[in-house]
């Protein structure tokens, strides 16, 4: 194998590897976006149920002081 072919082949393979790596960085960022989603949820549902508790706990305090 001379030196353009191996030049050639070793194009060929970089390309490639470039294509695989877009595509693991995309899915590796639709993975981290679907993660975030999941913990916004996560934490919107935690500050809801801190409030209600919040909530329950004042109106019993209320409740014993009327």
């Amino acid at each position: 194998m001379n030196m353009e072919d191996r030049v050639r082949h070793l194009e060929l393979e970089m390309a490639s590897h470039e294509a695989q790596c877009e595509e693991r960085w995309k899915t590796t960022f639709n993975r981290l976006e679907d993660i975030d989603d999941a913990l916004q949820r996560i934490e919107n549902r935690l500050i809801s149920g801190g409030a209600a508790t919040l909530l329950f706990l004042v109106g019993l305090i209320i409740e014993r002081l009327v």
